[in-house]
């Protein structure tokens, strides 16, 4: 009868005090002494239970240090005089610290502290005794990588443009692109042929066919031949010219690749940023959770409660712990995806250095759309990319017309050849001939035998004589002659049919190009006016996600203190922490995503750059 009393004390002091503290107790039953004195002992020797203490391997309470208006163990509220005050008579305690501006919810010291401006969340990296450990044996925060690496945004930037592969590969691009044009131009510079020959003709062969001959006869060539055509129907100067414009675009794209490269940068890094406060915010709710379970608890053991408030209790506190492990890996795979873009060691942990998640404006916001569209018509890098690739379309056309017109060269050459390079001479000495003289034969003699007897068959003796060649200086130095001259050549390949053709296409080309460049522009366009649009809609929802944070908090303390004074239900307090919950990872999202708007805007009208994103000065065209 003196709880139901007590009860019905509370709904009334509840009824018409408001949000006033509650100073009267319930009958039969003394209040805490707000004058610094120890709670009375209520009649019957009915005290406040002690708090339950943590279970073994579980992470303790909030870790906030009893104190004079304070929080003592699971959330028991102490007086300014010390004691705590029973759970079936919870008043509300002023407390120093506020949330957004709001009282924290009663006996809850996972509310307590600040939770910064209207326009910021505070943030920090949370201490391993905040957290889960994954799988029994993964650490907290770092899990599977060798080490957390605190970094800001500056140096992200900065590393991925030093190091980031797209980024890479579209300058490797560039320089391709460099050097073919340089080639191109090298075709107004004349061409040179030079080669050289030695050999040795060594062997016989039959002159005519009949008289046989014997050679053995080194031989020596050698030739320099200049040509340069200053005119070839306009294929070098043209040709030239589209290479260069070829190459202006693709210098153009590369910078295409940094603006993009830096906004997925920037926006990883923003997304990183938003799951380390979405990770604070679920140990937040986890830490609610259990000073809710510990509540319920008491209020059970008082006689209050009843079990089935703390089997939901305890679900709840399941449902939190779990949400908090898979935020954990949420916080480690926005790492990886941003090491991933910067091309950094995915072994490293990337930690946000930032102290707080706040508004950060890049663009003066006096800048209207049509400000906004003419800035971007000048600095997007894509648009001047087709407009370099329109001018080399339109030369492609001049440049398959080149095969109709005439082509003119000059040419001038000096060749030689001889029996060696070098210019010795050589010594050919001389030889005698035997030669055959006219005349009559003469008789052989008579040759005998040692028998005496004379040999038969002896041939006759014929005349002759011997001639003596001389010796001579042979020179075996080459002999070198030269051309001059000029050609001038006009043809038509199959009538010109296939050159007319060709320049029909490269007009075709041209026309897409220029369609292409339009597309383009329009595409500009939607992109600057979408993210205007997003980023003015991002930076009101930041007012109104703030508004719902105070809201759900006043709502998370009233359902906590009608609980606690037995007014109301456990199913209350649950709904009113979800929504709680959610309010302040809407609010979180809405900062993250106003940032990103203003990333992407930055990006859209062509001006997103390092020092754009990190110095704190506003963007004014």
């Amino acid at each position: 009868m003196g709880r139901r009393l007590a009860a019905l004390a509370c709904v009334l002091a509840v009824a018409f005090g408001g949000s006033s503290a509650l100073a009267q107790t319930a009958p039969g039953m003394t209040g805490g002494n707000t004058a610094g004195g120890a709670p009375d002992s209520a009649p019957g020797g009915l005290v406040a239970p002690a708090p339950e203490p943590a279970a073994a391997g579980s992470v303790a309470g909030p870790g906030f240090t009893p104190s004079a208006g304070g929080y003592a163990g699971y959330g028991e509220p102490s007086l300014p005089g010390g004691g705590t005050v029973p759970p079936f008579a919870r008043q509300e305690i002023d407390n120093p610290f506020q949330f957004n501006n709001q009282r924290a919810p009663v006996g809850d010291p996972a509310l307590t502290g600040t939770m910064g401006s209207m326009e910021s969340i505070p943030t920090e990296l949370p201490g391993p005794d905040r957290l889960l450990p994954l799988g029994g044996k993964l650490p907290p925060i770092r899990l599977e990588a060798i080490y957390n690496e605190p970094v800001n945004l500056r140096d992200c930037l900065v590393y991925a443009i030093l190091h980031n592969l797209p980024i890479r590969i579209s300058s490797a691009g560039v320089t391709s692109s460099k050097w073919l044009a340089v080639g191109k131009f090298g075709g107004f510079l004349p061409n040179m042929n030079m080669y050289a020959l030695d050999q040795l003709l060594s062997g016989s062969s039959l002159i005519g066919g009949v008289i046989p001959t014997t050679f053995h006869t080194p031989n020596a060539q050698a030739q320099a031949q200049v040509q340069w055509s200053p005119f070839q129907g306009g294929s070098v100067l043209f040709g030239s010219l589209q290479a260069l414009h070829q190459f202006r675009a693709a210098r153009a794209g590369y910078h295409g690749t940094i603006n993009d490269n830096l906004l997925a940068v920037g926006l990883g890094y923003y997304n990183l940023l938003l799951n380390q406060a979405l990770l604070q915010i679920q140990i937040r709710a986890v830490d609610v959770s259990r000073a809710q379970l510990v509540l319920n608890r008491q209020l059970e053991h008082a006689g209050t409660g009843t079990r089935f408030n703390v089997l939901q209790a305890e679900t709840q506190l399941a449902s939190d712990e779990q949400n908090l492990l898979t935020q954990q890996v949420n916080f480690r795979k926005s790492a990886i995806n941003l090491a991933t873009l910067m091309n950094l060691n995915l072994g490293v942990n990337i930690v946000p250095s930032d102290i707080e998640i706040k508004k950060v404006r890049l663009i003066d916001p006096a800048l209207d759309i049509n400000g906004l569209i003419n800035i971007a018509i000048f600095n997007r890098p894509e648009l001047q990319q087709f407009k370099e690739l329109k001018i080399a379309a339109r030369r492609n056309i001049q440049l398959q017309a080149a095969p109709l017109y005439p082509q003119m060269q000059f040419f001038g050459s000096v060749q030689g050849n001889g029996a060696t390079f070098s210019r010795s001479t050589r010594v050919v000495s001389g030889s005698p001939t035997v030669v055959a003289v006219e005349g009559p034969l003469l008789p052989a003699p008579p040759v005998l035998l040692t028998s005496g007897a004379p040999l038969a068959g002896t041939v006759p003796i014929y005349p002759a004589g011997v001639t003596l060649t001389r010796a001579s200086i042979q020179s075996r130095q080459m002999r070198l002659s030269y051309t001059m001259g000029w050609q001038v050549n006009w043809s038509f390949s199959g009538l010109g049919v296939p050159n007319v053709a060709n320049i029909e296409s490269a007009r075709a080309l041209a026309k897409q190009t220029t369609l292409q460049a339009n597309q383009q522009l329009l595409n500009v366009q939607n992109q600057v006016r979408t993210s205007y649009l997003n980023s003015q809609t991002a930076e009101r929802l930041i007012d109104v996600s703030s508004k719902a944070v105070v809201s759900s908090s006043e709502q998370l303390r009233l359902a906590r203190v009608r609980l606690a004074n037995g007014v109301g239900t456990n199913i209350d307090v649950l709904q009113a922490q979800q929504v709680w919950v959610q309010a302040l990872v809407n609010k979180a999202s809405a900062i993250i995503q106003y940032n990103n708007a203003q990333v992407q805007l930055l990006r859209d009208i062509g001006l997103i750059t390092v020092d754009t994103l990190t110095s704190g000065k506003l963007v004014r065209g």
